[in-house]
């Protein structure tokens, strides 16, 4: 949701009413829940990177719920549970409703992974093996499902909590803040990784790089239905660029930045995209104002 004056008010379409919460007290909630979420996560990977133990994987996917866990005991202390729905943007969807969701996710992730394997065979990519891009087919569409039930946690506090705090400065530095302090919030597990050796120097850049390129793609996702779900679901994609291409021709470090950064061009573009066609979408519908207290 874009919102273009920098005052006390939500400005939303009508039927879109959000509860009042006083902007600076919103603004010091979503930095408690930031702050705590670091602290988490850097808690959570520190003994392993101490001790050069692998992290395990299910932690990894269970940690995607310390952002949500933390942003909910902040909105409970600090707001009240009044206002979770409306802030985490989870208000009870339809199975229809999250279908959409689901499909609009697909819809926009897909085309933006997709195009630039394509563009990395002009720089001596090579697609796998066509029975192996079949067989990912059903891992993608199913894996997004099974992925959604972490990446919710995530999702909540980013593109609910702390985007909607934000929302007042408008679309583009409310998604590149989030986008920045996101990608910060990896690092402590990508640079243990890259001590471990699990990730190469390149790999953490670009991982941290591309993690603060895709904050306003999902933000817009998020604007676009004024819900999380459509990000839950993008979020949760099992699937990258580089996954298409050949392991041998993915390394190459000319292909390897040629795929990234035409990825990180495709999700800005899908980004503008869809905040474009929101915006054209909100001006033919009448505004409500609604005072915050």
């Amino acid at each position: 949701m874009d919102l273009p004056r920098v005052v006390p008010d939500v400005v939303t379409r009508a039927g879109g009413h959000h509860h009042g919460v006083h902007s600076d007290r919103l603004l010091r909630s979503a930095a408690t829940a930031v702050a705590g979420s670091f602290v988490a996560v850097t808690a959570l990977v520190l003994p392993f990177a101490l001790t050069d133990t692998d992290v395990p994987t299910l932690l990894v996917v269970l940690g995607r719920w310390l952002p949500g866990l933390i942003s909910l005991a902040v909105i409970l202390a600090m707001l009240g549970r009044g206002h979770l729905s409306s802030l985490w943007k989870v208000k009870p969807a339809t199975p229809r409703e999250l279908i959409g969701a689901y499909a609009l996710a697909l819809a926009v992730m897909l085309p933006v992974l997709i195009a630039p394997a394509l563009v990395g065979l002009a720089s001596g990519g090579a697609l796998q093996p066509g029975p192996t891009l079949v067989a990912a087919l059903p891992v993608v569409a199913v894996g997004t499902v099974a992925f959604a039930v972490s990446t919710l946690g995530e999702e909540v506090l980013w593109r609910g909590h702390v985007q909607t705090a934000l929302a007042r400065y408008g679309f583009w530095p409310m998604s590149a803040l989030v986008g920045v302090v996101w990608a910060l919030w990896h690092l402590p597990l990508n640079l243990t990784y890259l001590a471990q050796d699990v990730l190469s120097g390149a790999q953490v850049t670009a991982v941290t790089i591309g993690v603060a390129v895709w904050a306003p793609l999902l933000a817009a996702l998020v604007e676009r239905r004024g819900t999380v779900w459509p990000a839950v679901f993008a979020h949760a994609v099992p699937l990258s660029s580089l996954q298409l291409l050949t392991p041998a021709t993915a390394e190459q470090p000319t292909t390897f930045w040629v795929v990234t950064v035409t990825g990180w061009a495709l999700m800005l573009a899908a980004a503008g995209l869809l905040h474009h066609r929101q915006r054209s979408a909100a001006a033919g519908h009448p505004l409500t104002t609604v005072r915050m207290t």
